[in-house]
Order: C-alpha cells, then sequence, then structure tokens
C-alpha cells in the first residue's frame, strides 16, 4: 500500500470527530497558554497557528511548544507567519528583512539568511511557515493593496523565481513552507483583513497572477487560498469557498495532492460566521480551516460534523484531508497510531 493509503487504513480506525479536528486549526496566543494546551488535549487539532509571544515567551519556546505536542493525542502542527519585515510573529528569535527588502540581495544570501532562520525556528518546534506571499504586483505599477513591503519587487517571473529561494531555504529546516494569498491579492482592490476584495478577472490572472503557483507545483509546499473574489471564477464569493477556485489550483496548476488551507476565517472578506465558513471552505475542497479565536475550535469541529451528518460533507471528503494532515505530523515524527 502507498503512504496515503496506509494512513487512510489507520485514521479510518478514528472517531469522526478527531478526523475532522484534524483539519482545524486555531491561533494560540502566549498570554493564554492554559487555553491552547486544553484545546490541544481536548480536541487533538491537526495544527495550532502560533501569534506573537513575547520575548520571554520566545525565549522558552522550545518547552512550550513540546507542552502543546506533548498535549495533544497525536502530536500537533505548529505554524506561524514568518515572513520577515513587518509580519514576523518570531522575530524575537532573529529578524528577517522584508519580502520587498530581499528583492534587492542576492539570491543566495538570502537562500542562507533563511535557512539560518528556519533551522533556529525548526528547533523551537515549528512546522509549517505561512510563506512565502508570492501576491505578484500589479502590471502597470500600482501600489498593492496589503503594503508593509510583503511582496516581492518584479514581475510574475521574478516573482515565482525569488519565492523558490524561500521554498528552498524553510525545506532545508524540515519545515512546510505556504505560497499565499491564491489567486492572487497582488492587484485586488483592498486588503481582504477590510472586506471581500475582487481580483481583475481570471484570463487576466492566468498571464500574471498564477505564474508563481504553475512554477512552484511541483515544490512540496502547501498553498493558503484568499478571500478574493475572481470574475470568471468564483461567482462573487471568495476564492476560500469556491470549488471553482480550488479546482483550478489542483487541476489546472497541477497542485493535486497538496495541503490547501484557508486564510484567517474571521477577516472582513469573509461574510459569515466562522463555523459557516469552516464548513463552506470543505465543501469547496480545501483541507484545512485556520481562524484566530481559540474559543471558536469547538463550534467550528461540531458544525463540520453536523454537516457530515447532514449528508452536506462527505467522511470520504475528510478523510482525504485528514490524510493530507496525517502527511505533515508523520513526516515530522508524528505517524498515525489506529485507535480503538
Amino acid at each position: 500500500l502507498s503512504p496515503a493509503a496506509l494512513a487512510a487504513e489507520c485514521l479510518s480506525t478514528w472517531p469522526l470527530q478527531d478526523r475532522i479536528a484534524l483539519l482545524v486549526w486555531p491561533s494560540v496566543y502566549a498570554a493564554d497558554w492554559a487555553e491552547a494546551r486544553q484545546v490541544v488535549a481536548d480536541y487533538g487539532v491537526g495544527g495550532v497557528i502560533l501569534m506573537k509571544p513575547d520575548d520571554a515567551f520566545a525565549a522558552e519556546l522550545a518547552t512550550h511548544l513540546t507542552e502543546l505536542d506533548d498535549a495533544s493525542p497525536h502530536g500537533v502542527l505548529v505554524a506561524t507567519d514568518e515572513e520577515g519585515g513587518q509580519v514576523q510573529r518570531l522575530a524575537a528569535l532573529g529578524t528577517l528583512p522584508s519580502q520587498q527588502a530581499t528583492s534587492a540581495m542576492d539570491p543566495t544570501d538570502v537562500e542562507q539568511d533563511v535557512a539560518d532562520h528556519a533551522a533556529v525556528i525548526a528547533a523551537a518546534g515549528v512546522d509549517v511557515v505561512l510563506g512565502p506571499v508570492v501576491d505578484v504586483r500589479p502590471a502597470d505599477g500600482s501600489s498593492d493593496p496589503l503594503g508593509q513591503g510583503r511582496l516581492f519587487e518584479g514581475d510574475a517571473q521574478a516573482v515565482a523565481d525569488q519565492a523558490a529561494v524561500y521554498v528552498r531555504a524553510w525545506q532545508r529546516a524540515g519545515l512546510l513552507p505556504t505560497l499565499k494569498h491564491f489567486p492572487g491579492h497582488g492587484s485586488a482592490t483592498l486588503d481582504t483583513h477590510d472586506g471581500l476584495a475582487q481580483t481583475p478577472p481570471l484570463d487576466e490572472l492566468r498571464g500574471w497572477d498564477f505564474v508563481p503557483y504553475r512554477q512552484l507545483a511541483a515544490s512540496g509546499s502547501a498553498v493558503m487560498v484568499g478571500h478574493l473574489d475572481v470574475p470568471g471564477l468564483t461567482d462573487g464569493g471568495p476564492a476560500s469557498r469556491s470549488a471553482a477556485a480550488v479546482a483550478l489550483l489542483r487541476k489546472e496548476l497541477g497542485w493535486g495532492d497538496a495541503l490547501v488551507m484557508t486564510d484567517a476565517l474571521g477577516m472582513g472578506g469573509v461574510g459569515m460566521p466562522v463555523p459557516d465558513a469552516a464548513v463552506a471552505a470543505l465543501l469547496a475542497g480545501v483541507d484545512v480551516v485556520i481562524f484566530t479565536d481559540t474559543g471558536q475550535t469547538a463550534a467550528v469541529i461540531d458544525a463540520i460534523g453536523a454537516a457530515v451528518l447532514a449528508g452536506r460533507l462527505s467522511e470520504a471528503e475528510i478523510l482525504d484531508s485528514a490524510v493530507r494532515v496525517e502527511r505533515e505530523l508523520a513526516a515530522r515524527g508524528h505517524p498515525c497510531v489506529p485507535m480503538g
């Protein structure tokens, strides 16, 4: 049997709620670490999003993340935003320049700097990096909606090339990189924290924003799907719950069996409560749902379970996504153990 088939066989012995929990990744906060440990212990979530700890907590990060792993029935993946510049949760462990700043640097130096930092955060217990950002700046030279130096300089090919450097560097430390924000935030109408943003039409994205995704499809990275409305693709809603957008990513762009996750489901671009958005995202073919309120974990798991019981979501779809999460857990020392 293939590793995926063996994982599916093992996960099929788990209760449905435990399989669902692998797909549910809440944010956790140093200021309420007891809640973080409790959520991991009680629900067995597949991953957590580590938000910015203070310096004292960061100095003991390896100890704290081991506590989370120990609290989990099967290990937990720790993900964090580590782009560099203003979006870097673990700057206390060493700073990275912004992606815009590294665009002017020698790629060999960039790869070494990122790899050195990757080794530090991997040693502390981080597993997944929510980066690099592969949004491409507008072709007409206008400003991107994200700002903060988060985007590489240059055209779509330059972005693909620079992103490949980051991907290699993160992977050298055994970390899973995550390209974001598919289908492409660079020319969107606004920041999706504030509301649903619209991108240029699908045909324009194919020749510009999709280039990094097409070129890095075999990289072994994960992909984060944004709350972006694409004319001609997503029917006026966000890509994060569009079956057409996820199918395009997996089939046309070659990301077939990659781990695909949402951007945070509490953002302004979502337009519905987090538990409902989580169900809609899984229905669209996304594997992992992310949100910033730790306290919503039970409600999200319950909503997904109710959708399965109602026949809206199939157990087979849950299992496919659970296998993808388990693949990453197994690669980091947590192979599936049968239950029951």
